[in-house]
């Protein structure tokens, strides 16, 4: 308080005069949770006397006081009220700025450099890349730039000049502020044809999510809204969560992956608030994927919940899956195995209003599987995927990977099992499925024949269910007026 009073008094002797309040949630956060703690003690206390001191001054002498913040909502009570009675009668939000505010603010960056750019400058493309971006990130976009050019100079002994290619290295490399922070999902080697099988479900997502983005300047002719909500559901290990890392990668999106569980606290508020902000960060990103895995856990049914929490998560979820303008560019995934327990209100038009069944694989589809699964690995002559394919009725594309994997790791064993001597014969054999051998190496062809006929067989003595059959019997349509029926019973 001795910092806040000097500082006021040198107000008093300049007046008028304004007292600037930098990132006041940092000295005066909101207190998360229920219980008293020193740190809320502190915050109130410290928050009340300011108030008092702002107060006494402002009445007395001529002294604006202006403060900075992330949010409103990150702000101590004794400052903010939720009744309204605080010290800033004018709370002023900064919009997100939009393409023609970045052009302007980027080109007059660029003209304070002490040296000329190209004329053929395409900022437009910078700017498109930027989507999202505040002033602070445009100042080091260029800032880069600038610096790949001089460095460019001084290698070629001429006069530096900015030129796109560095305007696209300075962003290739950059994390602007608002996602720092923010675990993107990343896996360049995942393409359709590692998803085998579920070829009506690939063709939806293409239409919902693939198309719009490939072609936004088309679908803006459009004067319907279109989809941008999708709800995959089915038996666990139908491979819901690949198929939505994988939509990404082909649309060339960002993927936020969230589990559900991870959203939910104990403390009032908290779990609202991390929804906002996974929202915000989505909007951020943009174009991107808003995945959200088990997400019958984090949106159930309201009313069946004791505490009150997931009620009040799903009414946040309504509330920013309804927001359509600032939605765009955000297309929102959710997946589920318990689509019955889920909220009916997050299911209709303009929400999740796409729901696509990933249904468990008929024979052709586990053929497609298995084929997909084992490109990867060197397979025996004599093995027989088809009838691999034939002998796992009711399997899904997780238990099939299992048994490729189990059958891999039973051929290392009986390789490991053997005597030094024949384990330095055989450490060839043992090379990454990546890599080459050595040239002139005696190296085995590795074979999971009889694996897969010992792991298949021992399936079918019921040592090993099939994914999704402890499922039976639960999954019918998932609530009333919507028909949509899982697979057949697994026998």
């Amino acid at each position: 308080m001795k910092l806040f009073t000097q500082a006021l008094s040198q107000c008093v002797y300049y007046q008028p005069a304004v007292i600037l309040f930098d990132d006041l949630d940092a000295l005066l956060p909101i207190c998360e949770g229920d219980e008293v703690s020193q740190d809320e003690l502190y915050h109130s206390r410290l928050g009340s006397h300011l108030v008092e001191l702002l107060e006494a001054y402002q009445s007395l002498h001529y002294i604006t006081v202006m403060a900075t913040a992330m949010s409103i909502h990150k702000l101590h009570s004794s400052i903010i009220s939720p009744r309204g009675q605080h010290i800033f009668k004018t709370i002023l939000d900064i919009p997100e700025m939009d393409k023609l505010d970045r052009l302007e603010i980027l080109s007059s960056i660029i003209s304070q450099k002490s040296f000329n750019s190209t004329s053929s400058l395409d900022l437009d493309t910078v700017v498109n890349r930027t989507e999202g971006y505040v002033i602070q990130d445009l100042v080091d976009i260029v800032d880069k730039a600038t610096f790949q050019s001089l460095r460019r100079s001084v290698v070629k002994r001429e006069h530096p000049i900015l030129l796109d290619q560095d305007f696209e290295e300075a962003i290739d490399n950059f994390v602007p502020l608002s996602l720092q922070g923010v675990q993107f999902f990343h896996d360049s080697s995942r393409s359709w044809d590692d998803v085998g099988g579920l070829k009506d479900v690939k063709q939806i997502l293409v239409e919902v999510l693939q198309w719009p983005s490939q072609y936004p300047d088309l679908y803006a002719q459009c004067p319907l809204r279109h989809q941008s909500g999708v709800l995959l559901y089915g038996a666990p290990g139908t491979g819901k969560t690949l198929l939505a890392g994988v939509v990404a990668h082909e649309c060339g999106l960002k993927f936020i992956s969230v589990k559900g569980p991870e959203l939910l606290s104990k403390y009032i508020g908290a779990s609202e608030e991390a929804v906002r902000n996974i929202f915000q960060k989505a909007q951020s990103a943009k174009p991107c994927v808003l995945f959200f895995d088990e997400f019958d856990s984090l949106a159930p049914r309201r009313g069946h919940d004791s505490t009150g929490v997931t009620d009040r998560v799903v009414n946040q979820l309504l509330t920013q899956l309804d927001g359509v303008e600032s939605l765009q560019g955000v297309w929102v995934i959710a997946a589920t195995s318990r689509p019955d327990l889920l909220d009916p209100a997050l299911l209709r038009p303009g929400r999740l209003d796409r729901a696509v069944l990933c249904p468990l694989p008929d024979e052709d589809d586990r053929l497609s599987i298995l084929q997909s699964l084992s490109r990867r690995l060197t397979l025996d002559a004599d093995v027989d995927l088809k009838q691999l394919a034939a002998s796992t009725k009711g399997f899904t594309g997780a238990d099939l990977q299992a048994i490729l994997y189990t059958a891999q790791l039973m051929t290392y064993d009986s390789k490991l099992s053997t005597s030094d001597e024949d384990m330095k014969y055989n450490l060839p054999d043992l090379l990454p499925f990546s890599e080459e051998p050595a040239s002139g190496s005696d190296t085995a062809v590795l074979s999971i024949t009889v694996q897969m006929r010992r792991y298949v067989t021992g399936a079918k003595d019921k040592t090993l269910l099939p994914r999704g059959s402890e499922m039976v019997g639960r999954m019918g349509s998932f609530h009333e007026g919507t028909k949509i029926i899982m697979s057949p019973t697994v026998p």
